[in-house]
C-alpha cells in the first residue's frame, strides 16, 4: 500500500474526529452537493454542518483504488438518518490528492449525476 493510499484512508476512517492533522491551510474541497471550500478550517466547518443535519450517518467503501501516483479514488455509499426517521442515501466518487504527507484536495462526485 503506497503512503497515498495510507493517507487517504485515514482520511475516511476519522471522518470528522482527528481529521484537522491531515488537512493543510491550503487544502481544498468541492462537493456537487455542499459547495467548494479552501483550507482546514472552512472545510471542518462545512463537514460539522454537513454531520450535523444527521442523526445517524455511516459512509461503506466499496473500493479503495491509486488511480495515479498520490491520487486515491474512494467508491462508496452513503446512508444517513434525519433525526424525524428519514432516510437519505446516495452513492459518490471521492478523489482525495495527497502530496507532502497531506490532503491537498477532495473532490466529491455523485454516481447518479
Amino acid at each position: 500500500m503506497t503512503e497515498a493510499v495510507k493517507i487517504a484512508k485515514l482520511y475516511f476512517a476519522l471522518s470528522n474526529s482527528g481529521i484537522a492533522k491531515l488537512f493543510a491551510d491550503s487544502t481544498t474541497c468541492s462537493s456537487q452537493t455542499t459547495g467548494v471550500y479552501l483550507g482546514r478550517n472552512d472545510i471542518l466547518a462545512m463537514q460539522r454542518v454537513f454531520h450535523s443535519k444527521f442523526s445517524s450517518l455511516r459512509w461503506h467503501v466499496n473500493s479503495v483504488k491509486e488511480v495515479r501516483p498520490s491520487i486515491v479514488l474512494f467508491d462508496y455509499d452513503f446512508v444517513g438518518e434525519l433525526p424525524h426517521g428519514e432516510k437519505v442515501e446516495s452513492s459518490g466518487l471521492e478523489y482525495v490528492i495527497i502530496h507532502e504527507g497531506k490532503i491537498q484536495h477532495v473532490e466529491i462526485r455523485s454516481k447518479t449525476s
